[in-house]
């Protein structure tokens, strides 16, 4: 019961969502002393659980921080479901670095939406706040998916 909690996190890549687009190769680095609100969009694609219920997946070309892409050829993995209050907690693996969410998985037949949050970033992700809003909907019976996650971070 707990791999199909995590399988309801699923979500949709058609449209942009209010969401901004960069070139898919450009990654975000830079730091400044001033903090800036950016906002963030992540596409993912959620793979079917593998053999022990594991939830994993990657990062869509079109995911990005402010102007620059989020992520580029970047995965996720799920930690357990927390139960009862069904909380995920995601860490999206990119190049130089890693950024860590927390949103909440819907039953299964349940549309997926949940706020989102940021609860650590390592490397180039390092001291980002904020969180958002995300939505997914399932491909198939397999249990693979399409999620989208919007907001805004503080650096």
């Amino acid at each position: 019961m707990v791999s199909l909690l995590g399988i309801a996190a699923c979500g949709d890549d058609h449209g942009n969502e209010g969401g901004t687009t960069a070139s898919p190769d450009v990654e975000t680095t830079s730091t400044t002393a001033a903090e800036s609100n950016e906002p963030i969009l992540i596409k993912t694609h959620l793979a079917p659980p593998n053999a022990r219920g594991k939830t994993s997946g990657e990062v869509l070309s079109g995911s990005t921080i402010g102007d620059s892409a989020f992520c580029a050829r970047g995965t996720f993995i799920d930690g357990p479901v927390v139960i009862p209050s069904r909380l995920v907690l995601r860490s999206f693996r990119c190049p130089g670095g890693t950024l860590t969410i927390t949103f909440t998985a819907t039953p299964p037949g349940v549309k997926q939406t949940s706020d989102w949050k940021v609860v650590n970033g390592l490397g180039r992700l390092e001291g980002l706040r904020g969180g958002g809003r995300m939505s997914g909907v399932l491909e198939s019976g397999r249990g693979d998916g399409r999620e989208t996650f919007t907001g805004t971070l503080t650096r």
